[in-house]
């Protein structure tokens, strides 16, 4: 089998992001009149990407950036498999080859966790966070998960409360596809009572109301460009997008994207480009949004609706990119 060098965290994690901040400082001709309403732009790193705020109020920026980075330092700290303290790396290391294992985890990764098993059910496997070791036999993910671990299944997993068990030795844990979007609510969480705008790793939420009254705008870009697609104004929902992304690979004629299908146990269907999927929560989002890449429209339709969501597939058909709405996505315009 053909194993490419292994991608960065930095590369993994910008895969997912192809949405914007229509108030954000590279997007179009919105940028120059968003600023000059006196926004407030913060920045910073965040889980080998970056976070973006969008701030009304210029006067919270110094409290506003302490809790996002604090929600960044305590998210690593339980779900990042690329820290090997992590508590879900710790649960990887004890769960080896020849014992499963039985720990207590955190209140906040049991309810990550716990969601990442609910959409797996929905997805029917299509989204499975015992699934790393396929993305790494293709070059993706943590090199603390090893590529010769046994790639599970997520009924193999039991969560009882706090207490996590492996029913299967050597089972490993990911939740970097719903992780980040826990940290976005978490954000959003912080910054309660503020006007902002936020994006984490191109996920978006937002609270209040842009400095001129109207909906804060949040957009999708066209893949592979940094032209604006599509923006949609912010109805409490939040955004996320998942890709195969322009950092992926091409083999014998084969695009190899970053997400892996599960039940095949091989790179998710090339003919989806990418899918934005606007859902309740952050974290809701960014899973829904991995398990309908792998999915495609007609097969996610039944998922999406069981939570609440919608999506906007960007599809390939030859030469050609094609929009397909699933339930409705969005209230925005096409730019």
């Amino acid at each position: 089998m053909f194993i490419p060098t292994q991608i960065s965290k930095r590369q993994f994690l910008k895969l997912t992001a192809s949405t914007a901040l229509v108030a954000g400082l590279n997007n179009s001709v919105l940028a120059a009149s968003v600023l000059a309403d006196g926004v407030r732009v913060e920045t910073g790193p965040a889980f080998g990407s970056t976070w973006r705020l969008v701030m009304a109020n210029s006067a919270d920026a110094l409290l506003a950036r302490k809790h996002i980075e604090a929600v960044v330092r305590r998210t690593d700290k339980l779900m990042s498999p690329f820290q090997k303290d992590s508590e879900i790396a710790e649960f990887n290391f004890a769960n080896n080859i020849n014992a499963s294992s039985n720990i207590t985890i955190s209140k906040k990764t049991a309810s990550v966790l716990r969601m990442a098993l609910d959409i797996a059910g929905a997805s029917d496997g299509a989204f499975d966070p015992t699934s790393a070791p396929m993305g790494r036999r293709f070059g993706f993910g943590s090199t603390y998960i090893s590529a010769t671990r046994p790639a599970g299944h997520y009924r193999d997993i039991s969560l009882n409360g706090n207490q996590l068990r492996a029913s299967r030795p050597g089972l490993s844990l990911d939740l970097c596809a719903i992780a980040k979007g826990h940290a976005l609510d978490e954000m959003k969480r912080a910054l309660d009572g503020m006007d902002f705008l936020l994006e984490l790793g191109g996920e978006i939420a937002a609270s209040g109301h842009h400095p001129s009254g109207r909906p804060w705008r949040m957009g999708i870009e066209l893949p592979g460009t940094k032209k604006l697609l599509r923006a949609i104004e912010w109805d409490g929902r939040a955004l996320a997008t998942s890709g195969n992304g322009a950092e992926g690979y091409d083999f014998g004629g084969r695009l190899y994207g970053h997400v892996v299908d599960p039940r095949t146990a091989k790179p998710a269907n090339d003919k989806v480009v990418q899918v934005s999927v606007l859902a309740p929560t952050g974290q809701l989002a960014d899973g829904l949004a991995t398990a309908a890449l792998v999915l495609g429209p007609n097969s996610a339709r039944h998922m999406l609706a069981t939570f609440d969501a919608s999506a906007l597939f960007i599809m390939r058909d030859k030469n050609k990119l094609l929009e397909v709405d699933v339930l409705g996505f969005g209230h925005g315009y096409k730019t």
